[in-house]
């Protein structure tokens, strides 16, 4: 089955450039899938699609954009397979895959198509299977239910098919399924659902006794499920899990939402920037492990430093080195628990300095090192005093930066997260070349420009956490 995974791949990164505008819903192939798999994906096998048409738009911002695209069918060709006569003739609607139990080394699946012209799905996976030269890696496939049904044994499919005739419900049918596609939404190019009933059983039976203990503190898992879908402006993953948090992770629970207000510190010329907040005795259960025994008080005290909101970004530097500096609100003297860590692992006691007029402590040379002070109200900890400059500084902030903002509402960042992650490809990719010392190869160049920035935010729901990522190309 690996060269018609390949074909579907390939297919994929077609659809991609050569989308249309309109789209011929049909049935998705949860109608058949019985309730009680494990794991499902489905593919937007539609080029005419909507989702396809947005990708398609996105795509023609690179500049090699067609290029790539015939190279694919000109490798596709090799194995006696063409894109127009062979491939576009078969898709619509989805493609999907379906897991029956995670044996086997995850092979027990099978794959659901609807190919618009059976004749040509008939020849496609006859060049398939002539091309494997290992017979175990060729296909059978059965029509069932309007579906053709395809895997490497009969057996699989009869399997498939006595699960979903025999079974009350399907799972198109199923609550857990149906309430994470509704949280998904239906604008998307893959959609997958993992059955988090079927994960939990399988943990409880394989765990063993040392992991058995645990699995009841760690909480309750009803469903995981992963959107990929492309906007206007972007493409962008969401994972979402669903369940009910255990006593594993109650310390982590008591954490919340948080709007990052350290993000006006945080300079508008910053290059990757990191907001989380921390939770009191946030690093207790590292400090139990044995093996961390002798590290235990600096990280209780580290835990200290971090019990509130915290802001970490990058930005050029000095040189070739960049600045990094970590922005904190502890709730008590975060320059008095570092003198202590410093003296204790470096044996001697920091040097006192000045950086603008404010008191700071050093562990440096050649004005690259570890610089830290306390300033208003906030832990500055730095590796050079520019770091400190700009905490104090007048300028403009990430908060008051147009690029930062256009690329959160494009992400739909709600204001209040559990952590959020930027990076400003743009700028990055000429202080790479600047660190380097050298220039990208203009055929790789060309290619980054429309990438502009990332975002990656974790948000919280009832019984959900969430975490997004979001690409976003202009």
């Amino acid at each position: 089955m690996r060269w018609l995974t390949g074909v579907l791949a390939a297919v994929t990164l077609l659809a991609a450039g050569c989308g249309g505008t309109t789209a011929q819903p049909i049935a998705g192939a949860s109608t058949i899938v019985p309730a009680s798999a494990p794991a499902f994906i489905a593919i937007n096998a539609d080029p005419h699609s909507q989702q396809w048409h947005t990708i398609d738009a996105l795509a023609s911002k690179f500049p090699d954009k067609q290029k790539a695209i015939d190279s694919i069918k000109d490798d596709m060709r090799k194995d006696d397979v063409d894109w127009d006569r062979d491939i576009k003739p078969v898709l619509q609607g989805e493609f999907a895959f379906v897991w029956l139990d995670f044996a086997n080394n995850g092979q027990n699946f099978v794959m659901l198509i609807q190919p618009k012209n059976e004749a040509k799905f008939k020849t496609i996976v006859a060049k398939a299977n002539k091309s494997e030269k290992n017979p175990a890696d060729r296909v059978v496939y059965q029509k069932f239910r309007g579906w053709q049904v395809l895997a490497e044994k009969q057996a699989t499919i009869d399997r498939f098919k006595q699960m979903s005739s025999s079974e009350a419900k399907s799972l198109a049918d199923d609550k857990a399924f149906k309430q994470s596609m509704d949280r998904l939404g239906k604008d998307a190019v893959v959609r997958a659902f993992v059955n988090g009933k079927f994960v939990m059983s399988l943990a409880r039976k394989y765990g063993g006794g040392e992991l058995k203990p645990y699995i009841d503190k760690v909480g309750t898992l009803d469903w995981a499920a992963l959107r990929f879908g492309a906007t206007s402006d972007g493409v962008g993953v969401d994972t979402i899990v669903h369940g009910s948090p255990g006593s594993l992770f109650k310390d982590a629970m008591k954490s919340s939402a948080f709007n990052p207000k350290l993000l006006g510190t945080v300079p508008a010329d910053a290059l990757l920037s990191i907001s989380f907040k921390g939770t009191k005795n946030m690093f207790g259960g590292l400090a139990k492990n044995p093996q961390l025994r002798q590290f235990a008080q600096p990280l209780q005290q580290i835990g200290r430093i971090l019990d509130g909101e915290n802001a970490l970004y990058a930005r050029p530097g000095r040189g070739r080195i960049p600045e990094v500096t970590l922005v904190s609100t502890p709730k008590t003297d975060g320059v008095a628990i570092l003198d202590r860590i410093v003296k204790k692992f470096a044996g001697s006691p920091p040097q006192a300095v000045t950086v603008d007029g404010i008191p700071a402590h050093a562990m440096a040379s050649k004005g690259v090192g570890l610089y830290y002070a306390n300033l208003d109200g906030k832990l500055i900890v730095t590796d050079q005093p520019a770091g400190i400059r700009g905490a104090k500084g007048p300028g403009d902030s990430l908060s008051d930066s147009n690029d930062f903002e256009d690329a959160k509402a494009a992400a739909g960042a709600p204001d209040k997260t559990w952590g959020l992650l930027y990076v400003n490809i743009s700028s990055s990719v000429p202080y790479v070349e600047k660190v380097a010392g050298e220039r990208i190869p203009a055929e790789i160049a060309r290619n980054l420009k429309p990438l502009r920035s990332a975002i990656e935010y974790a948000a919280s729901h009832t019984h959900e956490f969430q975490v997004s990522f979001f690409l976003r190309i202009k």
